[in-house]
C-alpha cells in the first residue's frame, strides 16, 4: 500500500513565502484510497504553497498518466492526465469548504493534500473513455456482438 504520509504538509510550520513540493502519485495511492477503477497511474503532482498572512494558497498541477478500464471492451487503456486546481486554506472555528477556499479549525495542525490530488486526477477522466476506433480488444468485440440486438449493433456505428 501507498505510504500516504508524503501528502500530508503541517501548514502551520510553514514560512512566509512560496514553498514548492513534488509528490509522486501511482497504482498504490488509489487502491489505498479504495478506488477500484485507476489501475495503474504515473502521475506528479507538483504542489505550491504560497503563505501570506496565515493564508495558504495552494496550487497543485498533476502531469503524467492513469490507466483505467475502457467502457467497451474492459481492456486497459491509458489516458493523459494534465491538470490544475487552486484553493485557498485559512483557519477558523469550525471545518468549511466552498468551491475555493478551506477553512480548518485551529486544533488540526496537518493538512491532508490526497484528496484534493486524488480529485483532480479522477476528474481528468472523461466520462466516457474508450479505446480509439480499431484498438478495442477484438475478442470482446466479436463477444458484445453475438449478445447485442441490431439496434445496439447501429448505435455503436454511430459512435
Amino acid at each position: 500500500m501507498c505510504d500516504l504520509k508524503q501528502f500530508i504538509i503541517a501548514l502551520p510550520t510553514l514560512g512566509e513565502g512560496h514553498h514548492e513540493y513534488e509528490m509522486k502519485v501511482d497504482g498504490d495511492f488509489f487502491a489505498s484510497r479504495e478506488n477500484d477503477e485507476v489501475k495503474e497511474a504515473d502521475v506528479t503532482a507538483y504542489v505550491d504553497i504560497d503563505v501570506r498572512h496565515g493564508v495558504y494558497e495552494i496550487g497543485i498541477t498533476c502531469q503524467g498518466w492513469i490507466s483505467v478500464p475502457c467502457d467497451r471492451c474492459l481492456d486497459p487503456m491509458r489516458l493523459d492526465v494534465d491538470d490544475d486546481y487552486d484553493v485557498t486554506v485559512r483557519y477558523g472555528e469550525d471545518y468549511d469548504e466552498s468551491d475555493d477556499t478551506i477553512t480548518l479549525p485551529e486544533s488540526e495542525v496537518n493538512f491532508d493534500l490526497s484528496p484534493l490530488i486524488a480529485d483532480t486526477i479522477l476528474l481528468s477522466i472523461p466520462l466516457r473513455h474508450v479505446h480509439p476506433e480499431g484498438e478495442c480488444n477484438p475478442e470482446m468485440k466479436e463477444i458484445m456482438k453475438q449478445h447485442s440486438s441490431e439496434s445496439e449493433e447501429l448505435e455503436e456505428e454511430d459512435i
